[in-house]
């Protein structure tokens, strides 16, 4: 399951808001039959929920922004009746709450990500990939910061363009 992010105009964004169904949304975020990785994107492959782990200090929920910054603040369909698409459907961030995120990234340093990595709790709680932060030590923990430096600037970048935020993890 890989997470990724699109940042969109707030336009771009209601028409994934006027989506009904899956399809709907697939004609969005699809091109002749792949993913559209064209413009505003970025993959952090199977990192996601780990970085989520290590920004909030929970494999699900934390305290906002910084909650938001992988699995959103909102639901495409509503957050009673979400639209799936991939694991968890497409959440979505206002372009004042990407901001939000981006401050609070910009604030959160690598020493703080770094102690709140456990390796055996991160097992224990099931955090994907499931397994292997025991296993790997401190290898988990580069093989997540890696990606980070991107994530922090994909949401600045966003943010300086006053954009929101689709994030959806597909297989």
């Amino acid at each position: 399951m890989y997470g990724n992010f699109k940042a969109v105009t707030p336009e771009e964004l209601n028409k994934f808001l006027a989506c009904f169904s899956t399809e709907e949304i697939s004609a969005l975020l699809y091109v002749d039959g792949e993913l559209d990785t064209s413009g505003d994107y970025l993959e952090i492959e199977k990192k996601w929920q780990g970085l989520h782990f290590l920004l909030t200090g929970s494999p699900h929920g934390g305290t906002p922004p910084l909650s938001w910054c992988v699995f959103g603040n909102h639901s495409i369909g509503g957050d009673e009746e979400p639209i799936f698409f991939g694991w968890i459907g497409i959440r979505y961030l206002l372009p004042n709450e990407v901001h939000q995120v981006t401050q609070a990234l910009s604030e959160t340093s690598h020493e703080l990500l770094a102690a709140r990595y456990s390796p055996r709790e991160m097992d224990q709680q099931e955090v994907y990939p499931i397994g292997i932060w025991e296993r790997d030590g401190d290898r988990g923990l580069d093989y997540i910061l890696c990606c980070y430096p991107a994530v922090v600037s994909f949401y600045q970048k966003a943010a300086f363009q006053n954009k929101a935020m689709l994030m959806y993890i597909t297989s």
